[in-house]
């Protein structure tokens, strides 16, 4: 390759309406839109996410990436600190940040109507650590 030619980049689209929901390990239905797997980033993971009524995560964080979330649907409750001390009661059109390594739990306090938030994450896949002994009611 000449020194002013570089390799063309690929855009890849996904459509969010053709793409199937799945179990996400916390309970939640997810929709998977940019990852390594499906896309081939290096770099970005983003999904959408359903969150049912009254689910509470199991208290966790990601060893390997930060976290950003935009609330689609809310309200959203988010718990966070070494013990859960803290609470962000996040609402429809919120976003929130959540650094690496935080530990963190996402709640939807509606018992009757479902959550839903996008997710990005600055790695191409995640690497959680569940921290189930924090919050025995969580799944």
């Amino acid at each position: 390759m000449a020194n002013n030619e570089r390799a063309k980049p690929i855009v890849q689209m996904t459509k969010g309406e053709e793409l199937p929901w799945s179990d996400h390990r916390s309970g939640m239905l997810i929709q998977f839109g940019v990852s390594g797997e499906l896309t081939s980033s290096e770099h970005v993971f983003m999904t959408r996410q359903k969150i049912p009524p009254s689910m509470r995560s199991t208290p966790h964080y990601h060893v390997n990436c930060e976290t950003a979330m935009y609330i689609l649907k809310g309200p959203v409750t988010m718990r966070h600190g070494d013990e859960l001390e803290h609470a962000h009661e996040a609402v429809t059109g919120d976003f929130l940040h959540l650094p690496q390594d935080a530990i963190h739990q996402i709640i939807n306090p509606s018992e009757t109507e479902e959550a839903e938030v996008v997710l990005c994450r600055n790695a191409s896949e995640e690497l959680v650590k569940d921290l189930p002994e924090l919050d025995p009611e969580s799944c």
